[in-house]
């Protein structure tokens, strides 16, 4: 029944967000297809998960449609309120961030893709010096990953791989503008890795490819509108660099995964789901990482005996501020665990909204999100600001990165936005000084 349920409710929100984003990608197709694929996952019961109780249904369903609710409320105003002409027609489209050609922010990129390199580089120098060899590091992964997770691991250099997520943003609007990948579209992707690789990470590499497939995605949307048809893309170029990027991904991931996970054998794991563990793709325990969040989630609410403060996961970095400041003691990085019969700690961004806000925040949240999401997304076709894109795009990584948990308790995620909204006017200035001394190759 939960199968019939999810699949009309998916169908017509697709149908419905082409008609409300005038896109077939768009924040609420991405949104079903992302529950849609949890739900289906969890279950096929390929290992023996427990029953989801009435209650986390009913919170799944109702932030679905607080969520739809919202972006029907945005679509209403901009309607009756507003003289949108969204993909309506082309115009003559002058970006003021790329008035010297893409210049500026070829160059900020360079510069920022080489601080990302030297923050991976510089983990993996702290870590051979602490186990000896590259092979210990590997060998040693699982304790390399629970200490970096209780921050025990002295000398890494804080904040710095924030960077990478800046130049993520800034490789995304380029490599649209540009209208081919380029060995610049990868760099700041390398640093990013070499980090998580070195962490035993898997969510840092998740966040910077949403990140740049949303910017791009959504910049392309944009340039597409140009009258003059300046902005061109090459489909083989793309179809070549997107492989790349995915045997990049899917590589990197894999080397965690071995390393990181002791085994791939699953008490009452399912025929089907032992035939996989040879498999590189789909194995037992990435079956389990893109599955159980909505059973931790049941879980949480069906015992709900954690002590949690006011929007403590939700605003995480703002307590670790807080608590360097020496105001509040540090609140812990790592959320309870439940047992589903396997031990997992996150559960959906459901259960950090009702940890931190209650049943209202189930409601609120996804409706205000909703609500943003769409507004900023009209906003952007209509006046082609930068910030409106910037918004939209972090936005759309909460989403992304919903089936998981609340993606703004991750300091990467906040920090890197300050960072972008701050640089985006210095980029503004140097392109127009970069016009005033003649110092570009204009876009033709």
């Amino acid at each position: 029944m939960i199968f019939l349920v999810v699949l009309f409710l998916t169908i017509l929100s697709l149908f419905l967000g082409n008609y409300y984003f005038k896109k077939w990608f768009n924040p609420l197709s991405l949104y079903v297809i992302i529950w849609g694929v949890l739900i289906s996952l969890y279950e096929w019961k390929l290992l023996p998960y427990v029953n989801i109780i009435p209650l986390a249904w009913f919170f799944i369903f109702s932030s679905f449609f607080s969520l739809l609710l919202g972006i029907s409320t945005a679509f209403y105003i901009r309607k009756h309120f507003y003289q949108d002409e969204l993909f309506a027609k082309k115009s003559h489209l002058d970006i003021e961030i790329f008035k010297d050609g893409g210049t500026a922010v070829k160059y900020m990129l360079i510069v920022l893709s080489l601080i990302s390199v030297f923050s991976g580089v510089h983990h993996w120098i702290v870590l051979i010096d602490m186990f000896g060899s590259i092979p210990s590091v590997f060998l040693n992964a699982t304790t390399i990953y629970n200490m970096h997770v209780q921050r025990e691991i002295k000398g890494f250099i804080p904040y710095l791989p924030i960077i990478g997520y800046v130049a993520i943003f800034l490789a995304g609007i380029h490599t649209a503008y540009k209208g081919r990948f380029s060995v610049l579209t990868f760099l700041p992707f390398i640093g990013i890795v070499l980090k998580e690789l070195a962490t035993v990470g898997r969510s840092g590499m998740l966040l910077a490819l949403l990140e740049f497939l949303f910017t791009f995605t959504f910049f392309r949307y944009l340039l597409n509108k140009d009258s003059n048809q300046r902005y061109k893309f090459s489909k083989k170029n793309a179809l070549f660099a997107t492989t790349i990027l995915l045997v990049l991904f899917i590589s990197s991931a894999t080397l965690v995964r071995i390393t990181r996970v002791s085994g791939e054998y699953y008490t009452g794991a399912s025929r089907e789901l032992k035939e996989m563990r040879g498999n590189l793709l789909i194995t037992p325990s990435i079956y389990l990482y893109f599955s159980s969040d909505i059973g931790v989630l049941s879980q949480y609410l069906k015992f709900e005996n954690e002590n949690i403060k006011f929007g403590q996961n939700s605003l995480l970095p703002l307590y670790d501020f807080v608590a360097k400041l020496g105001i509040i003691q540090k609140v812990p990085d790592v959320q309870k665990g439940y047992f589903i019969p396997m031990w997992v700690n996150t559960g959906t961004y459901i259960r950090e909204l009702h940890a931190d806000f209650g049943v209202i925040g189930v409601f609120v949240f996804p409706f205000l999100l909703g609500l943003a999401i769409t507004w900023y997304w009209y906003n952007f076709f209509n006046t082609k600001s930068l910030y409106s894109l910037l918004i939209l795009v972090y936005l759309n990584l909460i989403i992304g990165f919903s089936f998981l948990q609340m993606i703004t308790r991750v300091t990467y995620w906040s920090t890197s936005l300050i960072l972008l909204i701050i640089l985006i006017p210095l980029l503004k200035k140097i392109a127009n000084h970069n016009v005033l001394k003649g110092n570009f190759n204009r876009k033709t």
